[in-house]
């Protein structure tokens, strides 16, 4: 019994020191215009990946979306442009954090929102993992 002591403690401290990164899927990505105004030319990239979204007008509390086959997320960032209300061209790279509640084996919806101000809110969602 305490060989099996031991060796648990030894396999739970191994663990904990080399930290759990699991593997993402993500099938979908939005833009939420909450800008007040219509926003032209956005653009979405996720970095290290093919996929890209593009949208010529997003009007004032509307979505830009794709939806797609499921694909792995790398969680190296998103890129995300537009043209804010006013002609300013805008571009950020963003690395929300994912939520360490949320399922690896469910895909993700990456979730970005345009304020008014020009910033940006990104997010994941997730479907809930239906029951087994």
């Amino acid at each position: 019994m305490k060989k099996f002591v031991i060796l648990l403690a030894s396999l739970v401290t191994a663990a904990c020191a080399t930290g759990y990164n699991p593997s993402y899927r993500f099938n979908q990505i939005q833009v939420v215009n909450l800008s007040g105004s219509t926003i032209e030319n956005v653009g979405v990239r996720v970095v290290d990946s093919e996929k890209a979204l593009g949208c010529d007008e997003v009007a004032m509390n509307a979505v830009c979306e794709d939806r797609f086959g499921t694909r792995p997320y790398p969680q190296q960032g998103i890129e995300l442009s537009w043209t804010h209300p006013g002609g300013d061209r805008k571009r950020e790279v963003l690395t929300p954090e994912i939520p360490v509640t949320f399922y690896s084996t469910t895909p993700l919806r990456i979730v970005m929102e345009v304020n008014e101000d020009g910033s940006v809110n990104p997010f994941f969602e997730q479907d809930s993992q239906a029951k087994r």
